[in-house]
């Protein structure tokens, strides 16, 4: 009763610093942030595509000045779908988005809790905690970066970790289900994060594993690869089509940034000052690195026991640690030109799972009470210092109607625009079909993000423009007649020629063949999901009722 007070209390002090940090998530309307207006507009576009139907989204009609381009076939979907979930309950766009980063940090918080406390005990899962939701990273996601999506995954790391270790203590299905949602949700809450976190986990589960299995390949065929493949069946929707479908896009023939600009030096984990500007702090804090080594340097150092029984994760720790320095460090510049390196658009995204490790290493702190008195001043040092960094850089006042009909591209190189686009439009245009050659009557047209129907007299063969960028899936047809569509000149929208005479035009955008395979795997991998939960549950009822008969 005395350690569950203790426990309790600890969280209650947690969840305080917690809301104290994002103070200005519930002071002011919003406050500009790289991402963080972008993330409202997006919402916007989820709820639109939404509600024409379109499951799961990809193709946003609305946004490029109406000219549309595959936003949710590229960009993570998760953080919106939750967005659009809130907007059921009357809660506003700002609000629904300032709730989610909101969560996102107490999630953080939360789950790096669990996670300390099933490896040390409460005492390591809240330093750990501190140090997890104090760190500079922390701050420059929330208040200049504003990525929502990298937000939600500063949640899933110390979850997903939390609960491998439980899958490995005891494999059943029950954990299994959850190890392999939460892989998942990670994939569709941020592509990028995924990749780079995804290595390391699968590291983690084989460390933690070999204690608890005599034959190691048959543990990590029986139980580990099982969980990994449903998790990446449930997101394949998603992730397969984006990869590839990736060729159609801008973003395959670029890079977003200029790579020399974007290494940490190793003196920028200590001196990077605070800055607003497109390349955010660097910063760690000192108290995260001293309390990072003291508690390596304290596991080392202890009894056999302990250290028998934490070496392997504080030396896995300490690797994942310095690849990810080695990584963000200039020294690695030729590695980025090689998938899936290549693949990323900033060393420095590095930050966030640095982050992570750090905290967790913090951890060890715990079981000696010299670590422990250090591990309080350095806590204090961390929270105090994390309040000059909890504000933004200032505030903005713009209504849900602000966000809604802004039809931008939410993009910072248009990088999602189809490589066919030269000529990228510049306002929104005054209809959606026109007659470019010809004379023709355009009558009950009807449109949305997946359909476009009209119907159209023609006195002689004519050219028709729909105003809409081509995509693979958009397919058009004549009275059930199926006819080709013209993309190739420089705006890249679709055009298409028709005879004289009255007609019903139809348009439709489609699943392509990969996305049809995404998608199946994901209808299967969802079905057995429910499948293991029904046979668990079944399972479970059957064994209390043989025990009630005993």
């Amino acid at each position: 009763m005395e350690k569950s007070m203790k426990r309790l209390l600890l969280l209650i002090i947690l969840t305080s610093i917690t809301l104290l940090y994002t103070r200005p998530y519930f002071l002011y309307r919003y406050f500009p942030t790289h991402d963080g207006e972008w993330a409202i507009i997006r919402l916007a576009e989820m709820e639109r595509e939404i509600k024409d139907g379109q499951i799961p989204p990809r193709w946003s009609d609305y946004l490029n000045h109406g000219y549309g381009y595959p936003l949710f076939s590229y960009t993570y979907p998760f953080p919106f779908y939750i967005g659009a979930a809130l907007r059921i309950f009357h809660i506003g766009q700002v609000d629904a988005i300032k709730i989610i980063f909101v969560t996102s940090m107490l999630l953080s918080a939360f789950f790096m809790f669990l996670l300390g406390k099933e490896l040390m005990g409460n005492f390591a899962g809240f330093i750990s905690a501190i140090f997890y939701i104090t760190a500079g990273y922390r701050f420059v996601n929330l208040y200049v970066r504003g990525s929502i999506g990298e937000s939600i995954s500063f949640a899933l790391f110390p979850l997903l970790f939390f609960l491998g270790l439980k899958y490995t203590y005891k494999p059943n299905i029950l954990y299994f289900i959850l190890c392999s949602l939460t892989l998942a949700i990670l994939i569709l809450s941020h592509n990028i994060m995924s990749l780079v976190f995804f290595p390391s986990y699968i590291v983690f589960l084989i460390v933690v594993s070999r204690y608890y299995a005599r034959d190691i390949k048959y543990y990590f065929w029986r139980y580990i690869m099982p969980m990994i493949i449903l998790g990446l069946g449930l997101s394949s929707f998603f992730f397969l089509p984006a990869i590839f479908e990736k060729q159609y896009i801008v973003l395959s023939k670029m890079r977003l940034s200029d790579l020399d600009l974007h290494f940490i030096n190793l003196s920028d984990y200590l001196f990077s000052s605070w800055k607003f500007g497109p390349i955010p702090s660097f910063k760690i804090g000192w108290s995260h690195i001293f309390a990072g080594i003291i508690s390596i340097i304290g596991i080392i150092t202890t009894s056999k026991n302990d250290k028998k029984r934490c070496l392997p994760v504080v030396l896995y720790i300490l690797v994942m640690i310095f690849i990810s320095i080695f990584l963000a460090h200039p020294i690695s510049s030729t590695l980025w030109y090689i998938p899936p390196l290549s693949w990323l658009d900033f060393p420095w995204r590095l930050l966030a799972p640095m982050t992570f490790f750090i905290a967790f290493s913090t951890v060890f702190l715990s079981g000696d009470k010299t670590r422990e008195l250090i591990a309080c001043f350095l806590v204090v040092v961390a929270v105090f210092s994390g309040f000059n960094l909890s504000m933004p850089a200032g505030y903005i006042d713009r209504p849900d109607t602000y966000y809604a009909t802004n039809d931008a591209t939410t993009t910072s190189a248009d990088e999602l625009m189809p490589v066919w686009v030269i000529n990228k439009p510049g306002k929104r245009y005054q209809t959606k079909v026109e007659i470019e050659d010809g004379k023709a009557n355009v009558e009950n047209l009807n449109y949305n993000s997946k359909f476009i129907k009209f119907k159209i007299t023609s006195e002689s063969p004519a050219s028709v423009r729909i105003n809409t960028v081509y995509f693979p899936g958009w397919q058009f047809m004549i009275d059930q007649r199926k006819i080709d569509i013209d993309y190739r000149k420089p705006d890249g929208l679709m055009r298409f020629q028709i005879p004289s005479g009255n007609y019903t035009v139809e348009g439709h955008f489609l699943n392509t063949p990969v996305r049809i395979v995404g998608n199946t795997i994901s209808f299967f991998s969802f079905l057995a999901v429910l499948m293991f939960m029904f046979f668990g549950i079944w399972r479970r009822i059957a064994t209390r009722c043989t025990h009630y008969e005993n």
